[in-house]
This record gives structure tokens, C-alpha cells and sequence, in this order.
């Protein structure tokens, strides 16, 4: 592969006789072991690697083709960019549609056909299930940092590190600019959140959006150290900072009660992991029983747990729900969305 492709591509094979083949739980079974012997399931992640979408996609290809009937090898591959709307836009228009191409998704691409244009719709993703939802804060790097506080932030500006305008590390800062009068300055163009860190560490940014679960899987010193200042979260209620304020609490009417919930979808999401139209629904319906059994296996969870990676299991169902809920948001919520994120 040449090096000037603008994607990376990284092969992690899951050898299939690590494990016995699945148990047959679900119609289709036959024809899917049948289909999937001997076969290559990619599994694409929108980010760079070293940040936790790369750690949960590797959990994911290591302990899935076990469970997949027929046992394939599976890989994973990275296409970073766009907040994950290239992997997304890929995986939706390009990549194979007959159950053996697998996205992961950075959830805030859900969002991104509401407010700007790309080139795919969430809302017909078919849906495998979700390892883990993702309640997210916006914290700083405690040495050197400019504010303490929601409040400060109203009165001195604080630099946060940000992947691009798809990404939540820009939507939440900018939501909250709007909601409460913060002053935060948005820096785009970091390739993913492990630079991001990175420019924290160095005092380049004073902080950033981050998914709990991305601290506490990701930089999990951080936390035991007290590195960081925590303040504002959002999604459901991380009880490790329980009295740090919740994005909705500054929500002055029901309009922005509704904007503070579109975003909030993405922490209901989660790590989740969905197939293209046109996979046919005996393979849709065995990779979602395969995904199932995964996060059932005790090994998973062992290796989940080893590496500090929260898991809890989202059905496809809920996570269906939850973006065609999203897609019912009132155009004039949108409208404004698109003001305060400025996207035209």
C-alpha cells in the first residue's frame, strides 16, 4: 500500500481456531457459517488507533470472529478524518455490502446528515450493537490551566484541543459557549485524540471534550494523579464526579433542552458498530447474535477489563431508537444548530 494513501490500514488477525464455532441461535445460522468460512470480516475504525475508538475496535476484532458462525478472520483498519465522517461516508457508499465489512462509529457522526452535508444517513445504519455508552466531560489540564470553573470560563478564555467540526471535542465546547457564555477557543485539526492529550501534556491546549470512558481507559494516571479539572459532563451520570454540572442544567428553555439532547445522543451511542444497507438480514441478524454472545463471554470482559475499558452492552434495537428519535429533532432546532455550530 503506498504511503501517500491518506488512510491508514493496520491487519490485526483473530486466528478462527481460537475458538469453537457458535452454537446455531438464530435462523440463518447454516447459510451465514456457510458464507463466512474462510472469509476476512474487516473492521473499520474512523479515528487513528491510539486513542480508546482504537482500543475498543481492537477488543472487538480480537474476541468477535469466535462468535461469528463459520469463524472468519477478522481485521481491523483505520480511516481517520472529518470527526468520523470519512470512515462513515466509506462504509455507507464504498465498502462491501454483504456482511463483511463492519463500522465502528464516532458517534458524533450520527448528527453530522442534520447539520452539514455528507455523504451517508445515519438513520438507515443497520445497527450490531453498542460495547459501551459514552457519558463525556469537558475538562482541563489542572497545572497552568486558565480556568477552574463554568464560571471562570464566562470570564477568561481556555484553549481546547479539538479533531475537526464533526467531532463532539468541537460540538460540546461550542453548545456550551452558546448555553452558559463560555469563552472557550476552539483549536481544529488535531488527527485524533491521542494528540490531543499530547497537546495538553504540553500546555499547546489548556484541555478538551473527552468521553469518561476515554479517561478512564485511556489515561487512567491521569485521573488517579488528579491531572485533570472536570467542568461540565453530560449524558448519563458518571459517579465517580457526580457533583461536576451537567450540560442540561444550563438549558434555559425548552429549545435548548432540545439542542443539549441532540447531542446527547452521541453518549447513548456509545462505541457502536453497524453494517451498511443492502447486507442481507440473515447476515445482519448473525453478526448481531455473534455480537451479542461477545459481550456475554467472560474472556471479553476479562480483556475489557484488564485494559480499564468500561463495557455495557446496547441492543441494535435501542440503538436504532435512539438515532431515529434524533432524526425527528424540529427543523427550527436544526436551524439553530447549524447557527451555533456554524456550519452554513
Amino acid at each position: 500500500m503506498k504511503k501517500s494513501m491518506t488512510y491508514a490500514l493496520s491487519t490485526v488477525s483473530v486466528v478462527a481456531a481460537l475458538g469453537m464455532a457458535a452454537p446455531a441461535v438464530a435462523d440463518g445460522h447454516g447459510e451465514a457459517a456457510e458464507f463466512y468460512k474462510g472469509k476476512t470480516v474487516t473492521v473499520m475504525i474512523p479515528s487513528s488507533l491510539g486513542g480508546t475508538l482504537g482500543l475498543y475496535g481492537r477488543l472487538v476484532v480480537e474476541n468477535l470472529g469466535k462468535h461469528i458462525p463459520g469463524n472468519p478472520t477478522v481485521i481491523i483498519q483505520s480511516r481517520p478524518g472529518g470527526g468520523g465522517t470519512k470512515g462513515a461516508a466509506y462504509a455507507y457508499n464504498a465498502a462491501p455490502k454483504d456482511g463483511t465489512f463492519i463500522a465502528e462509529v464516532l458517534a458524533p457522526s450520527v448528527l453530522a446528515p442534520l447539520v452539514r452535508k455528507v455523504k451517508f444517513d445515519a438513520s438507515k445504519f443497520q445497527w450490531i450493537g453498542s460495547v459501551v455508552p459514552r457519558p463525556a466531560v469537558i475538562s482541563v489540564w489542572r497545572e497552568g490551566a486558565t480556568v477552574s470553573s463554568v464560571d471562570d470560563a464566562k470570564k477568561n478564555e481556555a484553549i481546547l484541543g479539538s479533531t475537526g467540526l464533526g467531532s463532539e471535542t468541537y460540538l460540546a465546547p461550542t453548545l456550551l459557549n452558546h448555553l452558559a457564555g463560555t469563552k472557550f477557543k476552539v483549536v481544529k485539526g488535531y488527527k485524533g485524540g491521542a494528540e490531543v492529550n499530547k497537546a495538553m501534556e504540553s500546555g499547546e491546549v489548556h484541555g478538551r471534550m473527552q468521553y469518561w470512558s476515554g479517561w478512564t481507559a485511556g489515561k487512567p494516571q491521569w485521573l488517579a494523579d488528579n491531572k485533570l479539572i472536570h467542568l461540565v459532563s453530560y449524558g448519563s451520570t458518571i459517579p465517580e464526579i457526580s457533583n461536576v454540572p451537567g450540560l442540561m442544567s444550563f438549558a434555559k428553555n425548552d429549545e435548548e433542552k432540545k439542542m443539549v439532547a441532540f447531542l446527547e445522543v452521541c453518549a447513548k451511542v456509545g462505541m457502536g458498530f453497524w453494517v451498511p444497507e443492502g447486507v442481507p438480514a440473515g447476515r445482519v441478524k448473525a453478526l448481531q447474535v455473534a455480537f451479542k454472545a461477545m459481550m456475554d463471554d467472560p474472556e471479553f470482559a476479562a480483556a475489557a477489563k484488564k485494559r480499564k475499558a468500561p463495557i455495557e452492552y446496547v441492543s441494535p434495537a435501542d440503538l436504532t431508537k435512539y438515532v431515529s428519535d434524533v432524526y425527528k429533532t424540529p427543523p427550527a432546532t436544526i436551524a439553530k444548530l447549524k447557527e451555533v455550530f456554524g456550519f452554513k
